[in-house]
């Protein structure tokens, strides 16, 4: 593999999380000249910006760069999407999510292990909602599958990390029928009751996970394994107020916003901030942990950018506040970043010194 082909792609995936919050601002009310981005927020966010990532995680280790085409398609469907040809980058999606599936193929093929086999899980739920899209080209019918792409992909993590932990088989298979029956509600029709099957299972997800995850250790720690342990704490707290409003907004006003964005702004970016130490500097090959105590600023500006949008959809506050919570969710995404960057750099510098 070039050498600089795992960078550009990396910030090819960033500039469709750029362009994906560009949009979702846009949803809200601010205008710009982008308006396929608009349109397509969420395929830009959880497609090119998480599924490029995700796949580079799995995929880096390999060593193998055929499946690097994975990425690379989910990341350049932005361009399709600016272009104006939805069906072609929808169509990049698909294909990208049926090579992160071969990706756990071969991972499972060499080594079966049941966190793998919830990847492998996750990523089909991907590869559904990609094609639910291009049939339907209709949002909400891809969004509860895309839901349990990143739900899947973070519980694997989670659970692979447990094994140092003493948790029982049988506290493993309440987990997984947790995880089938979160499933099992997506696929369910909502008017059939599928949301409150999803909405409890979301909530056992979020309390296994507060009650067997390493964070009930590294609470305790201090400096990144402390920050880490609370972006998780926080994430988790979201997951339950994700399954709380499947079952309790139905049919409310702006109820799929306040579901979607609790998952996907308080879960998804909260595991983002937590694993974010972790995992870049380990696709970069960088052998530094980047943290300092500012990394609580953005985590905590996520958050109640979160809350003052949830509070604005209940028609609790103004309504005018939900505009600037999108502003205000935008700086903390972006500004997370910049102190990663930073402090990578900074960790570098200091260990050529050294």
């Amino acid at each position: 593999m070039k050498q600089w082909l795992l960078p550009f792609l990396i910030v090819f995936a960033l500039a469709n999380m750029l362009l994906g919050m560009m949009g979702g601002l846009g949803r809200m009310g601010w205008s710009y000249s982008l308006p396929e981005t608009i349109v397509h927020h969420g395929a830009c966010m959880v497609g090119g910006f998480l599924g490029s990532l995700i796949a580079l995680e799995k995929i880096v280790p390999l060593k193998k760069p055929i499946f690097f085409i994975g990425p690379l398609m989910s990341a350049a469907s932005l361009l399709c999407f600016i272009a104006g040809q939805t069906y072609m980058a929808i169509l990049m999606l698909c294909l990208s999510s049926i090579v992160l599936c071969l990706v756990y193929g071969f991972y499972l093929f060499r080594n079966y292990s049941l966190y793998l086999t919830i990847a492998l899980a996750g990523a089909l739920c991907w590869a559904v909602g990609n094609v639910l899209l291009f049939s339907k080209l209709f949002y909400p019918k891809a969004f509860p599958w895309w839901m349990a792409f990143v739900l899947l992909t973070v519980c694997s993590e989670r659970l692979e990390l447990s094994k140092f932990l003493p948790v029982s088989r049988l506290a493993k298979k309440i987990f997984i029928f947790f995880l089938m029956t979160f499933i099992a509600g997506i696929a369910l029709p909502f008017h059939l009751g599928g949301n409150y099957v999803a909405g409890l299972a979301l909530v056992g997800i979020a309390l296994w996970l507060m009650r067997y995850d390493v964070i009930s250790i590294t609470l305790k720690k201090k400096g990144l394994q402390a920050f880490t342990a609370r972006a998780l704490l926080a994430g988790y707290v979201a997951l339950i107020l994700t399954g709380i409003f499947l079952i309790s907004l139905n049919n409310t006003s702006y109820s799929y916003d306040s579901i979607v964005h609790t998952f996907f702004l308080g879960f998804a970016m909260a595991m983002i901030f937590a694993h974010g130490p972790l995992i870049l500097p380990g696709l970069l090959g960088w052998l530094v942990k980047p943290f300092h105590a500012l990394f609580y600023l953005p985590l905590s500006l996520l958050f109640v950018s979160l809350l003052i949008r949830l509070l604005a959809n209940a028609n609790l506050i103004a309504f005018a506040y939900r505009i600037y919570s999108g502003w205000l969710s935008v700086t903390a995404i972006l500004l997370y970043f910049v102190f990663m960057l930073t402090f990578m750099v900074k960790g570098i510098r200091h260990a050529k010194v050294k």
